[in-house]
């Protein structure tokens, strides 16, 4: 009888232990089921790789710190092109000197005004949203080569 009841005794501590490892085994499965779930959730609502930046130009006066209003605003792909007046976008800056641009593919572009001399240069990466203070000082465009 002490046997029987030793034997049993052994035989529930093992089916425990059992169960414990099992359980440890399906939380662990769980687990990595939420995780996985979550990352395909997660994928699903994600953005697609961005292709392009945006672009937002204020021009300032220098001295006064007002904003330069409707100024025509010009982007080229290169110095030479800005020089020659060959240009990839143009806008008009708004009431607050603002030139948005938009969408553009991530490239280096210089930027230059209508009636200033005042230029810049800026690269544009994809998926970032760019600023860029252009405080004019020196009024009246060079003649154009």
């Amino acid at each position: 009888m002490r046997l029987q009841l030793a034997l049993k005794n052994v035989y529930l501590h093992n089916v425990n232990h059992l169960k414990k490892i099992a359980m440890k085994k399906s939380i662990h499965l769980l687990f990595a089921a939420f995780l996985l779930c979550g990352l395909i959730a997660s994928s699903g609502c994600k953005k697609s790789d961005a292709t392009t930046g945006t672009l937002t130009l204020y021009v300032t006066d220098f001295y006064t710190g007002l904003p330069i209003v409707n100024e025509q605003v010009y982007l080229a792909t290169s110095y030479a092109n800005m020089q020659q007046g060959i240009y990839f976008a143009t806008a008009w800056t708004d009431l607050n000197g603002v030139a948005y641009f938009g969408e553009l593919p991530p490239l280096t572009l210089w930027y230059d005004t209508q009636h200033w001399q005042n230029w810049g240069a800026i690269r544009i990466f994809a998926g970032v949203d760019q600023y860029v203070f252009l405080y004019v000082n020196f009024q009246g465009k060079k003649a154009v080569k």
